[in-house]
C-alpha cells in the first residue's frame, strides 16, 4: 500500500513539473518584445472589384439589330410558332385573360363555355323542371344553406356532363326563379343562367 502512494504522489509531482515547463516558456515567450506572434486568422486580402449582379451569359447578349428580336413582347412569346393568346399574357394586352379576371374564382373551370354551350346545358337541365326551389340570392359565389345542400341539389343529366366533363360533380337547383348550377361539396354558386 506504501508503495502505490508512492507511485501515485510521484505521478503527481512530475504531472506538476510537467506543466510548470510547458507554462514558463509560454509566459517568457508573451513577454518577450522580440518574439513575433502568429495571427490566428488570416488577413483580409484588398477589397476587389464586385461584378454586377444579374450579368448575362456572353451568349444570352444581343447585339441589338434587327436579326434578333427580343423574346418578349406585350407579355407575349413572339417566337415563331408560340401561341398567341395564353393565360400568361397580361390582361392589359389580352382581352381573354381581362374577361378571366373579372370571374369569380368559383366560376373559372366553365371560362371556356360559350354563350351557346351554356344556353344549351341550361335547356337540357331546364326542360322537366324536377329542380328545388329556394329562396336563396342566385350569384355566383354565394353560398346555399346546408339544408339545401344535403338534399335539395339534382345532380346533371349523364348527357350533359358526357358532353362537357368538366361539369361533373355539379347540380342545380331554381334560386330565386334562376336555374343555377351549384358544387354541392363546397355549397357555391358556380353559374347561373341567363335569362
Amino acid at each position: 500500500m506504501v508503495r502505490t502512494l508512492s507511485w501515485i504522489g510521484l505521478a503527481f509531482a512530475l504531472l506538476a513539473l510537467a506543466r510548470m515547463g510547458t507554462v514558463a516558456p509560454a509566459q517568457s515567450q508573451d513577454k518577450a518584445p522580440d518574439a513575433k506572434k502568429e495571427d490566428p486568422v488570416p488577413s483580409t486580402p484588398a477589397p476587389t472589384k464586385s461584378e454586377p449582379s444579374g450579368v448575362q451569359e456572353p451568349a444570352a447578349k444581343s447585339s441589338g439589330g434587327d436579326d434578333h428580336a427580343a423574346a418578349l413582347g406585350n407579355g407575349m412569346l413572339t417566337a415563331p410558332g408560340a401561341p398567341a393568346d395564353v393565360d400568361t399574357v397580361p390582361s392589359m394586352f389580352s382581352p381573354r385573360t381581362a374577361a378571366d379576371d373579372q370571374l369569380a374564382t368559383v366560376g373559372y373551370r366553365l371560362r371556356h363555355l360559350s354563350a351557346e354551350q351554356r344556353a344549351s346545358v341550361y335547356a337540357e337541365i331546364g326542360k322537366p323542371s324536377s329542380a328545388s326551389h329556394a329562396q336563396v340570392p342566385a350569384a355566383v359565389g354565394a353560398q346555399i344553406p346546408a339544408d339545401l345542400a344535403r338534399g335539395g341539389l339534382t345532380p346533371l343529366p349523364q348527357a350533359v356532363t358526357a358532353r362537357f366533363p368538366e361539369l361533373n360533380g355539379l347540380t342545380f337547383a331554381v334560386l330565386n326563379g334562376k336555374l343555377a348550377l351549384i358544387d354541392p361539396t363546397m355549397r357555391i354558386v358556380v353559374d347561373v343562367a341567363a335569362q
